[in-house]
């Protein structure tokens, strides 16, 4: 049911659908408003984990790529590390390496010529509450525009907005990769919102073979997990599936619940929930009315089958993109796998299933808490973090192996979207090699890749588009799409 909200229904619950005019803004057309004329060049970049100063460079190939960032109208970069002094406590779960650094990696990314900042990562909570607070008072006070962060959750569903000489740009960010107490609360009149990312939840189900469903149900109840359920319904709990959707495998240990579902094959599918996928259109719709460009960012580390970390694209994701740009999104912006993923032209609008990442610098993160050495089995106090990366990319044999091992995630692409009259024209895309074979100390900054490993940073990229149809012509060390 669509519902007509005051200024301060829209600031304390965005589970609503917001009228203007009596229309609701998903009934709002997807044409440009008055962008006849209108041209905007577009630079975007995947994760930027940076904790150590870039201004000091000047090698030509850093400064080349910088000039194709700070030459574009708007440049969009994902901000994975948050920004304080240890001022927050770190969180019993993080999203991997606590991600900090100090506020001044803010300044050192607008001076990289980056305009505007999605803030929704797996990381959003490493260091609690405080690390976020921490985080949007830099920003803040450096006045640079964030989406996906907030002081609770219609804050960070908000469009974030800049001014540019190619119109005004909206972002809409989220993050569908949660690590558990990161995403913001809803406001109530009378209790404050919790800060937060603005979340997209997944929910996982389960396909299995008939004969191997009845067993699980088999198993559940010797185990004595149903009456646990029953129990469970009877004090008031939710226990989800339950007795009435399906079957669910209940986490004794917690209240976490596995759906399980009878099928022909074995399947693992996700899908966002309704309720945050609606919200989130809904701002794009928000942002279309008030800006003349929209882009939409998401944090996904879910890749086919729920696997994380590589280069497929999972269903849930293409469904999402696509619904981003029928609610008037002119980019999809998708990071967080750490590596590429493929090109998708849309309806127009060009559609990064990931960007990879743009700067890797988590070796140097400073401090590290405890429960992450205990994680690789290492002295907790006499430890220190150049232990714990050693740990996580080599073993007995000093063989390089694990997440920092893989050479695609030191490899990705920087695009720049041409648009013109309302519309994409062209595409440019430039390889950027983050340094994979070089020692920790310079390891992780990214400059233009030239020769061959500009030319297979961009083969990759195109077969990684093919399935999508998306031609990239190779010109010499850029690839181009023309739309």
């Amino acid at each position: 049911m669509t519902q007509t909200l005051t200024d301060r229904d829209i600031l304390t619950n965005d589970e609503y659908i917001v009228m203007f005019d009596g229309n609701s803004l998903h009934d709002m057309t997807n044409s440009p408003y008055g962008r006849e004329g209108k041209e905007l060049t577009l630079a975007a970049a995947g994760d930027a984990i940076l904790t150590r100063k870039q201004s000091i460079y000047e090698d030509e190939r850093f400064v080349r790529l910088l000039d194709r960032i700070r030459d574009a109208d708007v440049s969009f970069v994902n901000l994975e590390v948050l920004l304080h002094d240890y001022e927050g406590y770190p969180a019993a779960n993080s999203g991997g390496t606590y991600m900090r650094a100090p506020p001044w990696v803010a300044d050192e990314l607008r001076w990289s010529g980056f305009d505007i900042f999605a803030a929704a990562t797996n990381h959003t909570g490493d260091f609690s509450h405080g690390g976020m607070e921490a985080t949007m008072q830099a920003l803040d006070e450096r006045e640079i525009p964030y989406a996906g962060l907030g002081e609770n959750l219609a804050d960070a569903r908000r469009p974030a907005y800049v001014d540019t000489p190619g119109g005004r740009v909206g972002v809409v960010a989220a993050c569908s990769t949660i690590t558990p107490g990161s995403e913001a609360g809803i406001q109530r009149p009378d209790i404050h919102g919790r800060p937060g990312l603005s979340p997209l939840h997944l929910e996982t189900r389960y396909t299995v073979p008939e004969e191997v469903h009845d067993q699980l149900k088999s198993m559940s109840e010797n185990l004595g997990l149903e009456d646990l359920k029953d129990r469970h319904e009877r004090l008031g709990f939710p226990v989800p599936g339950g007795k009435h959707e399906g079957f669910s495998l209940l986490n004794v240990g917690g209240t976490q619940h596995l759906q399980f579902e009878a099928g022909d094959e074995f399947a693992v599918t996700q899908r966002p929930r309704e309720a945050d996928t609606t919200a989130i259109l809904d701002q794009i719709c928000q942002a279309r009315s008030q800006s003349d460009w929209v882009l939409v960012s998401l944090h996904v580390h879910e890749g086919v089958g729920g696997v994380l970390n590589d280069e497929t694209v999972p269903e849930f994701l293409e469904r999402f993109a696509h619904q981003c740009i029928d609610a008037g999104a002119d980019a999809f912006l998708g990071h967080g796998p750490h590596v590429l993923r493929g090109i998708e032209i849309y309806d127009g609008a060009p559609i990064f299933y990931s960007l990879g990442n743009f700067m890797m610098q988590n070796e140097t993160v400073t401090k590290l808490p405890a429960e992450l050495f205990d994680k690789y089995d290492l002295p907790r106090y006499e430890s220190l973090p150049a232990d714990l990366f050693d740990a996580r990319i080599s073993d007995e044999e000093e063989r390089r192996i694990g997440f920092l091992a893989d050479a695609a995630f030191w490899e990705t692409v920087v695009p720049v979207c041409h648009f013109q009259d309302g519309g994409l024209q062209q595409i440019s895309l430039y390889p950027v090699d983050l340094g994979y074979e070089q020692p920790r100390p310079r390891r992780g900054r990214p400059v233009l890749a030239t020769e061959t490993k500009a030319s297979e940073i961009l083969e990759t990229a195109v077969s990684l588009s093919e399935p999508y149809g998306t031609e990239i012509t190779i010109d010499g060390e850029i690839g181009r799409i023309d739309v």
